[in-house]
């Protein structure tokens, strides 16, 4: 069947009638199908098994035909093409109400009996010349979805082909950026569980955290960007303009660009590329600058896990966001309890006792360390610490030593 002709369907029982409308439909459109059921209980069957546009010429004299309810199933029907199909309904002359009420109950038009041929021919142009720009409309944006399907898969391949380079380049670049990726997902988790939107974006901000760092020469792209905060030299300082202007190819990766251009702002609004402060800075890439930062000190000075939160702790507020430094130093401590042989878990707040010993500082959202690791806890440490937790909430979990 050539898609280009749209089909009609008579829901009509009376064989004089149903003969009359199809010797104009084969007289006019002489190349449309025509479809002819006995009610509208079977014509809803034949629209749902053809799911596409057509002329609908049904019966609305007799309730037997079950007209409105079909018409009620078309109009809320969830498939386009489907939902635009013309209805037309067959009335009468002499029942002005009934020709009013037909277009209430969702009708498009009607013809009345008996027929007169020039307006049934008319009509049935009309609802044709509709069907035919509705046929155009779905057809072209059939060919835009099309073009945007191809435009993704594009997209994902110039986005995996930047992560191969990375990989190629970065020192260890597919075990680190695994890692940057493994640790800044588990944050933003703890850090709002209900942002899934924060959670996708990082899944692919990490994956090309390091694209900004690709254009640097080859004795320079294994080193530390930044030095006492900030980018070091005019060169690491292109960092994010190169990664501004890759992304500039990628549209549909707006958030994304948003938070990797930023990774190096500076929590008090002394980094680049635009000196954002604080929850300006996009949360996604706060975490990243924490996670990136961390994995460059562990990666190329090889120091000690502690020693590297205890550095950066010291930088919270300057450059950066402290919950993501706390999150990170309990990230590790989650690590640990995940061990054969595990030195700490977590609890909860209410689990406080005695005789505890804290293996992670313990640090409220307002920024204030109420105990610090290695505390025993005693009964006044216990009460101090839920006290101000019913005020100002603990950031994430409480890890204490297993004795």
């Amino acid at each position: 069947m050539d898609e280009t002709f749209i089909p009609f369907c008579l829901v009509e029982k009376n064989e004089s009638t149903k003969n009359a409308l199809k010797k104009v439909i084969e007289r006019v459109f002489r190349k449309s199908p025509i479809f002819t059921v006995d009610n509208g209980i079977e014509c809803w069957d034949l629209v749902q098994k053809f799911n596409d546009l057509m002329i609908i010429v049904a019966n609305y004299l007799e309730s037997e035909y079950h007209t409105e309810q079909l018409v009620k199933n078309i109009r809320e029907s969830e498939e386009p093409r489907i939902r635009n199909i013309f209805i037309i309904f067959i009335t009468s002359n002499s029942n002005a109400e009934l020709n009013f009420k037909a277009l209430q109950v969702g009708a498009d038009d009607f013809i009345n009996k008996p027929f007169l041929i020039d307006e049934v021919i008319a009509k049935f142009q009309n609802a044709y010349r509709i069907m035919h720009l509705y046929k155009q409309i779905f057809n072209r944006d059939s060919i835009i979805n099309e073009l945007r399907e191809e435009l993704r898969k594009d997209t994902l391949r110039m986005r995996d082909l930047l992560y191969l380079f990375e990989c190629l380049r970065i020192p260890d670049g597919a075990e680190r950026i695994n890692r940057i990726t493994e640790i800044s997902l588990w944050i933003a988790n703890e850090y709002d569980p209900d942002d899934l939107n924060l959670q996708n974006i990082l899944k692919d901000a990490a994956k090309l955290c390091f694209i900004g760092r690709l254009f640097l020469p080859e004795r320079n792209i294994g080193e530390i960007p930044t030095q006492n905060g900030y980018l070091k030299n005019e060169k690491m300082e292109k960092i994010p303009l190169f990664a501004k202007e890759l992304f500039s190819f990628f549209r549909s990766y707006e958030d994304i660009a948003n938070v990797v251009i930023h990774i190096y702002e500076n929590y008090d609004g002394s980094g680049l590329p635009d000196k954002l402060e604080k929850g300006n800075i996009p949360l996604a890439s706060r975490i990243l600058r924490v996670v990136i930062d961390f994995d460059d000190l562990f990666n190329q000075k090889k120091f000690e896990t502690n020693k590297i939160v205890s550095m950066l702790e010291a930088e919270s507020r300057r450059l950066y966001d402290f919950r993501v430094v706390v999150l990170l130093d309990q990230y590790l401590a989650f690590r640990s309890s995940q061990l054969k042989v595990p030195t700490e878990r977590p609890i909860e707040i209410d689990e406080l006792k005695e005789g505890m010993t804290l293996s992670r500082n313990v640090v409220t959202e307002s920024g204030l360390k109420i105990a610090v690791a290695g505390t025993l806890l005693n009964p006044e440490s216990v009460e101090r610490i839920q006290t101000i937790a019913k005020t100002d909430p603990i950031i994430g979990k409480i890890y204490v030593k297993i004795q």
